[in-house]
């Protein structure tokens, strides 16, 4: 996309502003962001970001999502008292035909926010202390949407982290075994289908409402995060998924990443290792917002949401592996089985270490 189309498209929106340059901003996967600069020097900046409509084909629906979870939280900040709502909540502006949206001529779809200036984001997790800020913004984030009916949102990605809907892709795949994969791999098919039962039983509570739909983020990796110079969050970001969902599942997908001592697709098997410090960190700074939100059975399962979260990743990805690789972004041949065995083996770390992370709980 070259600077003067997005001139173009930053002018369809309804603002007025002197643009200085356009340039490609951040290092996402899924969507193409622009840092549009402005003068003077002391006007503000403003992002334009490609929605990519073939992973969010309701783009619309997600853009009302985000438009009714900011507006809430901006008006509890409002109501707080607090001086620097803008850096607190994502802002996004209209189109001048009030959508909050504009389409190029290719059909693509583009949104325009605030840029959040004198912030950074923090993609590694080094000490304890930043997993437990990160988790008190997660923890707030929920906190602050608590109250707001699930109903007025939309699933921007249906079924998003519903284990039985998982399960079933699952099924389909290793049935219809597109490259071939079935055979030789069947020891890792027994591994995910031996948990199936125990890992459903969180949606079978969600189905029968004795775990509550919240509004969630679905994606709480510390990138998602803003944090001021001294390491404060400032709020979260990255709000494409904000959809009705279950709390256990935003605390479990981010000890996913954060608890584990490598990455996701750690070859050696060896390395891979529950980080306690980090885990108890986290657990214990989440708990001081979310507390007053959560059910006691919520709370009962936080740990085993990790487990769980485990178990459906290593589940997805080999779901990809067993369809040819059609889905995640792969570097090498086997890739997504690399994946799937380093997901199982986490998730054998986390089974060893369950009556250790439900003391923290406990204790939190």
């Amino acid at each position: 996309m070259n600077e003067e189309k997005l001139y173009d498209l930053v002018k369809k929106f309804e603002l007025e502003l002197t643009i200085s340059s356009i340039r490609s901003f951040g290092t996402g996967h899924i969507n193409d962001t622009y840092l549009v600069e402005t003068s003077p020097a002391e006007a503000p900046n403003y992002i334009i970001q490609r929605k990519n409509h073939k992973i969010f084909k309701n783009v619309a629906g997600m853009m009302e999502n985000i438009v009714v979870s900011t507006n809430h939280i901006r008006e509890k900040l409002l109501a707080s008292g607090e001086k620097e709502v803008e850096r607190k909540v994502m802002t996004y502006y209209p189109a001048k035909d009030g959508k909050m949206f504009v389409n190029d001529e290719e059909g693509n779809f583009w949104t325009l926010f605030l840029f959040i200036k004198d912030c950074r984001v923090v993609e590694l997790i080094q000490e304890p202390e930043q997993a437990y800020n990160a988790a008190r913004a997660f923890g707030h984030f929920q906190l602050q949407l608590s109250d707001l009916p699930g109903e007025k949102l939309i699933e921007t990605i249906p079924n998003f982290h519903n284990g039985l809907s998982r399960l079933k892709d699952f099924q389909t795949a290793i049935t219809a075994d597109l490259a071939g994969r079935v055979k030789e791999n069947q020891s890792i098919i027994d591994q995910i289908l031996q948990r199936s039962d125990s890992m459903t039983s969180l949606q079978r509570a969600l189905d029968d409402k004795s775990l509550p739909m919240r509004i969630t983020h679905n994606d709480t990796k510390i990138n998602n995060i803003l944090f001021d110079q001294e390491n404060n969050s400032l709020c979260v970001i990255d709000l494409d998924t904000v959809m009705p969902g279950s709390a256990l599942y935003d605390f479990g997908d981010a000890i996913r990443t954060l608890g584990n001592t490598a990455p996701e697709d750690e070859p050696n098997l060896e390395k891979i290792t529950f980080n306690k410090p980090i885990y108890e960190a986290f657990a214990k700074g989440y708990i001081s917002k979310a507390k007053s939100f959560l059910t006691p059975k919520e709370i009962e399962n936080l740990a085993f949401s990790c487990l769980y979260m485990a178990w459906e990743q290593a589940m997805r990805f080999f779901t990809d592996y067993l369809n040819g690789d059609t889905y995640y972004k792969t570097e090498y041949a086997g890739h997504n089985l690399v994946r799937t065995k380093a997901q199982l083996r986490y998730l054998e770390v986390l089974e060893s270490n369950k009556q250790a992370m439900d003391e923290v709980i406990l204790a939190s």
